[in-house]
């Protein structure tokens, strides 16, 4: 039932902040509209570098790439093995689904998500849906 009220939330907040907005309107960025995305994600990641997550018949296979956080010393580090908490500036993944040839670079912030290069509005939602439904492993 915890994920279905976290749906029914993430449904609220795309309505909030995104009714009206074309879907298929290419978007660089999308805040994160709910916070278990980024405890998900890095969960499922410290289990499996890869793996799909899917929604309305898309899938989604998120691949880590690397994390930076800014360590001890006052300099921002850069890691390729999956971070273990929420000590991060940015994540960056490898997804596919998000165009039917090629692949999209994900940066995950602790507020936004940003792909590079642009995609559909449609896919920046769906995405997060996807990986809500999915939950952690």
């Amino acid at each position: 039932m915890i994920i279905m009220d976290n749906i029914n939330l993430f449904d609220k907040n795309v309505n909030k902040k995104y009714k009206g907005l074309r879907e298929d309107m290419p978007a660089g960025s999308i805040e994160i509209l709910s916070p278990d995305i980024i405890d998900i994600i890095i969960h499922n990641m410290g289990i499996k570098k890869s793996m799909d997550y899917t929604e309305n018949g898309i899938t989604y296979n998120v691949t880590f790439s690397s994390y930076t956080e800014l360590d001890d010393d006052g300099m921002v580090g850069t890691y390729v093995d999956p971070p273990e908490d929420n000590n991060f500036r940015d994540i960056k993944l490898i997804v596919t689904g998000f165009h039917r040839k090629w692949d999209t670079e994900v940066t995950l912030s602790h507020e936004y998500i940003s792909v590079m290069p642009d995609r559909e509005l449609k896919h920046l939602i769906n995405f997060q849906r996807a990986i809500l439904k999915t939950g952690k492993l």
